[in-house]
């Protein structure tokens, strides 16, 4: 009984023990300090774009096209957004996919939006 009194008690000690100070920051090998301590290169945010869009240069610019069918026509028609154009149309897109799986949620059956006849 005392031998399981005196192990439940030195456990406890010994993670006090080699637990950090409160409010001390846990130490790093100098490595890899010298690693955080270089800033990193301030990247531009990275577009990703959607399936069926390809990057274009056009002289200085940079455009992001894609083809798309026309309704009344067979022939498909290139349309191209700059940087602000495509990442407008992602935010939208977004956006749409938000409400849908709203609607999703909401209506996940036919009884929940009175179509359950």
């Amino acid at each position: 009984m005392r031998a399981i009194l005196l192990a439940a008690l030195a456990v406890p000690a010994a993670l006090w023990a080699a637990a950090p100070a409160f409010g001390e920051e846990p130490k790093a090998p100098a490595a890899e300090l010298a690693a955080a301590d270089v800033p990193k290169a301030a990247e531009p945010d990275k577009i990703y774009l959607p399936p069926g869009f390809k990057e274009k240069k056009r002289g200085k610019f940079t455009l992001y096209c894609r083809k798309e069918d026309v309704m009344g026509t067979r022939f498909p028609v290139e349309k191209c957004y700059d940087e602000k154009g495509i990442r407008e149309y992602l935010l939208d897109q977004r956006e749409n996919q938000k409400q849908v799986d709203q609607m999703r949620r909401i209506c996940g059956s036919s009884e929940a939006c009175g179509g359950g006849g």
